[in-house]
């Protein structure tokens, strides 16, 4: 007879066993999936903040030009690597050809067009009589071997405009 009471405990410890187990394996699960969630908010803020702080700079540049000429050789001259679209092609919004793309890698360090890219800022230049508008586009590659530049998550969009006031004669001197 003591031998179906040691049975039946054991039994009742062997579930209580598989229950603590059960339990712990849910909970585990449930915090790998919040650790995984912290990790990619972590990383959308990390990009958003130097998205941020890129479309600054390019928005400081062209608030001290007066020209979207100017713009583009400063930016050239920043951004060794930054590729402009050549005369003809078919890029969105190239209205005479003030486009320029500066290419990021994943610690957004700019650099070549090409597969080791990961994210890239357009920046869309118009002139009009005597305003500089600038729009800047800092996105996530979705293929860096197929650079179609339009396509890819958009991490962050600023748009600019400065008034550019044109000197008169009597000022100059």
């Amino acid at each position: 007879m003591v031998r179906k009471s040691r049975a039946r405990s054991s039994s009742l410890f062997l579930i209580e066993l598989i229950l603590a187990i059960l339990f712990f394996s849910v909970a585990s699960a449930v915090c790998v999936q919040l650790f995984v969630k912290s990790h990619l908010l972590s990383k959308d803020s990390n990009a958003m903040n130097h998205a941020v702080s890129e479309c600054a700079n390019v928005a400081e540049i062209v608030a001290s030009a007066e020209r979207a000429e100017d713009v583009l050789n400063a930016l050239e001259a920043l951004y060794p690597d930054a590729s402009r679209p050549e005369a003809g092609t078919d890029t969105q919004d190239n209205l005479f050809n003030g486009t320029i793309f500066v290419f990021y890698d994943n610690a957004f360090v700019a650099c070549k067009e090409g597969t080791e890219a990961e994210y890239f800022l357009a920046i869309h230049l118009t002139e009009e009589e005597n305003t500089l508008q600038a729009h800047m586009q800092m996105s996530k590659m979705e293929n860096p071997q197929d650079l179609a530049r339009a396509d890819g998550q958009i991490v962050f969009e600023l748009e600019t405009t400065h008034h550019v006031a044109r000197r008169t004669d009597h000022a100059q001197r």
